[in-house]
């Protein structure tokens, strides 16, 4: 086949080999099974965080992927009007405002002028070769709508007549505004999105219901959606250790490598720094688990714009000592960190069905996660991990912070249920998780039998 993608992020979510893989073991497994693709993206994607205190980022610097080409366009911004216009008034970089307008602008570019921006560049590529591609794929919802205004221009065609589409969703955060019309409002470039007209879709199973969003912002997609999980890099041989239980002595040396004393106990997130992960409630519970647990410390992995609030609670409620921010690190390293942990924290408000999630299982960690979403699809309270309710069903109860700390004191004083949990954590891994080659390869397969359709 010779796929026609559309993409509003950068191929790793954090620079080049950190973040989310996901983009890029799409683009990598297309391109080793022969498929050519020609992939629309911007220099500087919407998954880039900026940092209001630094100066304009560079483009990504993107991998060498056999088969695959990237046609890259420039997104204007606020930054390039500064720069044009020198004279222009400026808020000090440093201040809150100045970032919540940049914050602002980065949401209505890619809302508003990525769509039109990257539909002009697919349609020179059509253009340029009439009949040449066979699938449309449209990666996120700015890429669908894109996709959905190439069709309203009469593009694109393919040699056999229209050009299929695949509409692809790493989850969704459209399930609570279902009930909230603000919200609904809020997000409407997603509901959008998510209503547009695909012969294929392909929502990621992360436990934000997508499947349910799907049945009911888009009636059409009845039939057409695959509702998969990520895969893993299971046993990945160039891993340090690969994504496995540590032993003993692999649990010790990744200690060692992180300046970890051997007696402490270590809590872990690993995820972007954004403001709906919710990574703020880990340091706020430990302050309390400290109370008890001395030696307690609190590993966060990752990068994001909420990097900065962050660092600034843990100097305000004195913790600041007890937390190491590792930064983003190479996805090839996470499961060193794994391996040194103690418990692996999941606190997001929508969902805690991410990859470090699954990660952190196969790693047979101790899993403390909070009752959002569909986490409890895997997390089996007590069984494969601990669940925190974030509800108030029960009336007055103490706020959600003080009884994940008092959960986690709890399991730092009782290494058997610990052990335990992560034991059951890793054997559920084993069973029903699939492998980036075991999903790429039921995906491209659909694709495949779409392109044949067509």
């Amino acid at each position: 086949m010779r796929i026609l993608l559309i993409c509003a992020l950068d191929v790793w979510s954090l620079d080049q080999g950190k973040g989310a893989p996901t983009l890029e073991r799409t683009l990598r497994a297309y391109g080793e099974a022969g498929h050519a693709v020609d992939a629309v993206l911007p220099d500087i994607g919407a998954n880039h965080f900026y940092d209001a205190s630094k100066p304009k980022p560079a483009p990504e610097s993107r991998p060498e992927i056999a088969n695959v080409r990237f046609h890259t366009f420039h997104m204007p911004s606020l930054r390039d009007l500064h720069e044009r216009v020198p004279a222009l008034p400026r808020l000090p970089a440093v201040r809150p405002v100045w970032a919540a307008v940049e914050r602002i602008d980065q949401k209505l570019r890619f809302a508003a002028v990525f769509p039109w921006l990257a539909a002009n560049q697919a349609e020179r590529l059509l253009r340029a070769e009439p009949g040449a591609f066979d699938v449309l794929y449209a990666y996120e919802a700015h890429a669908v709508l894109a996709a959905r205004l190439l069709r309203r221009r009469g593009f694109p065609d393919g040699p056999y007549g229209r050009l299929p589409l695949v509409a692809r969703f790493q989850g969704t955060v459209m399930y609570p505004a279902l009930r909230d019309r603000l919200l609904y409002w809020r997000r409407y470039e997603e509901a959008l999105a998510l209503k547009t007209r695909a012969d294929l879709y392909i929502m990621t199973d992360d436990g934000t219901q997508g499947d349910e969003v799907l049945a009911r912002l888009n009636p059409t997609s009845k039939g057409r959606v695959r509702f998969w999980r990520n895969g893993l890099d299971l046993d990945r041989p160039d891993g340090p250790s690969g994504l496995r239980p540590a032993t003993a002595e692999e649990r010790a040396a990744a200690r060692a490598a992180l300046g970890i004393a051997p007696d402490a106990f270590v809590m872990l997130t690993a995820s972007r720094l954004a403001a709906w992960k919710r990574v703020d409630r880990a340091v706020r519970a430990l302050p309390r688990v400290r109370a008890w647990v001395p030696g307690a410390m609190l590993l966060v992995v990752g990068d994001g714009e909420e990097r900065a609030r962050i660092e600034t609670l843990t100097r305000a409620l004195g913790v600041a000592d007890a937390v190491r921010f590792a930064g983003a690190v190479p996805q090839r390293d996470v499961a060193r960190s794994m391996h040194a942990a103690d418990v692996f924290l999941a606190v997001a408000d929508l969902s805690n069905v991410g990859n470090p999630l699954l990660e952190a299982m196969a790693c047979g960690m101790c899993i403390v996660a909070v009752d959002a979403g569909d986490t409890r699809d895997l997390i089996a309270d007590g069984a494969t991990g601990r669940l925190v309710d974030s509800s108030q069903r029960s009336g007055v109860v103490k706020p959600l912070e003080e009884r994940l700390a008092d959960l986690l004191v709890t399991l730092a004083g009782d290494n058997a249920q610990r052990a335990r949990l992560g034991t059951a954590a890793a054997a559920y891994a084993r069973v029903h998780f699939w492998t980036w080659e075991q999903r790429m390869a039921a995906e491209i397969a659909a694709v495949e039998e779409l392109a044949r359709r067509a």
